[in-house]
């Protein structure tokens, strides 16, 4: 074999070496699967969001009230049944809860307050109709939960 032919199947070679790292970096970014090794999202194709359930506490005037003012303890959301309280700060009059789903689908979320003891302080929210859910990513209830209690000030 000749120099010239030496460098030419070289070259052969390597054309065919870029053409197929390239056909195969194509494949692997058009492919359509995403993985996610992050967070509660983690494995193979699996497909868990979350659901962000805003809040927020007014009196009947529809100014804002702070937790201490409605002598609140607790903020819970329930979905689907499962209820995840999340502490009401003294000094917060709105936020949000975060819930890890099961997956896509429909969703009932009801969101209620409550005092240390337990005592509903305000009519619980229902989102109406159920909350469709058709994403593996962050979701966030369309409009925050409006929980109306009876004190006059903050």
């Amino acid at each position: 074999m000749t120099t010239t032919s030496r460098i030419r199947n070289f070259g052969l070679t390597y054309v065919r070496f870029v053409l197929l790292a390239g056909a195969v970096a194509l494949a692997v970014t058009t492919s359509g699967c995403i993985v996610d090794d992050s967070g509660y999202n983690s494995g193979y194709g699996s497909c868990l969001p979350d659901l962000l359930v805003d809040w927020q506490i007014q009196n009947s005037t529809g100014a804002p009230v702070t937790c201490a003012g409605a002598g609140a303890a607790t903020v819970t959301a329930t979905v689907n049944g499962s209820e995840f309280p999340q502490t009401c700060l003294a000094t917060e009059s709105f936020g949000s809860i975060d819930v890890p789903l099961a997956g896509t689908g429909s969703y009932d979320v009801i969101v209620s307050l409550f005092a240390a003891n337990g005592t509903s302080l305000a009519t619980p929210q229902e989102y109406s109709p159920a909350l469709a859910i058709n994403n593996c990513y962050t979701n966030e209830t369309p409009t925050p939960a409006v929980l109306v209690v009876s004190p006059a000030s903050p």
